[in-house]
């Protein structure tokens, strides 16, 4: 069965020539030639991923790409300028699951889209495993939910990847080119800075102290291991003690 792509390019002879190339490859292509098209689209149709331009003149591209993660959860590819790694990075905290920088072949386009349909078949694969809870961390796969001492900790959809991963292999150490082709995909399996950064990012909502992380440990030269610690003690509990006619007392005491 061929997957149903939503191409969002306002571009006609560009959008034609990738609408041909999925084709091509046994995709199904519905397209867009405006931002409105596009999530009118999304809505009536739920493809099983979408590729967007990010140069759009009704609309922004960073904000369409936010109003599609908010619609659906299925594999986004932002095409756009290279060169400015903060446009990059907020285009993928924002809910792409990849960015091209131009100029995009459509071989290259066609490569990319396979490896983020892989990824999500994995990650729906994996959801299925149960909560993983470590020292005060609970993290929900299936639901997509980190909680530290029962506090919702909100996370980007990167950061929630990463953590993700490395919760599936909790205790055991995660190659870097694991965690990168599983969270970026194949061709940044080389690219390890993305890793610290993001890293980073989770040790600032994780950690008490970043200076002296107890979850996030580095095995240097090698990846990264989420620790498997014991759950947290629970704290005190108050128990009822015999009525004062009893035992000249009376109130609640400590267990």
């Amino acid at each position: 069965m061929s997957r149903n792509v939503l191409l969002v390019e306002a571009d006609g002879p560009a959008r034609v020539a990738a609408a041909r190339e999925l084709e091509t490859n046994e995709f199904s292509v519905s397209q867009a030639s405006n931002a409105l098209e596009g999530l009118r689209e999304v809505y009536e149709q739920r493809p099983d991923a979408v590729i967007v331009n990010l140069a759009m003149p009704e609309m922004d591209g960073e904000e369409f790409t936010r109003i599609v993660r908010a619609l659906a959860d299925v594999p986004i590819l932002a095409i756009g300028p290279g060169g400015d790694p903060e446009l990059i990075v907020r285009v993928l905290d924002g809910g792409a699951d990849d960015y091209l920088e131009q100029p995009v072949s459509e071989i290259e386009l066609v490569g990319r889209l396979r490896a983020a349909l892989r990824r999500v078949a994995r990650q729906v694969a994996a959801e299925r495993a149960p909560t993983v809870r470590t020292g005060d961390l609970e993290i929900d796969l299936g639901e997509h939910t980190l909680r530290k001492r029962g506090e919702v900790i909100p996370l980007t959809p990167t950061e929630w990847g990463l953590l993700a991963a490395l919760a599936h292999r909790v205790g055991h150490v995660a190659p870097h080119r694991f965690l990168l082709s599983t969270v970026w995909g194949e061709e940044y399996v080389d690219d390890t800075h993305y890793l610290r950064i993001y890293i980073g990012y989770l040790r600032k909502k994780i950690e008490d102290d970043v200076s002296e992380p107890q979850y996030l440990l580095s095995q240097w030269g090698t990846g990264y291991r989420l620790a498997d610690l014991a759950p947290a003690s629970a704290p005190p509990m108050l128990v009822p003690v015999p009525r004062s006619d009893e035992t000249g007392s009376d109130g609640l005491a400590i267990g």
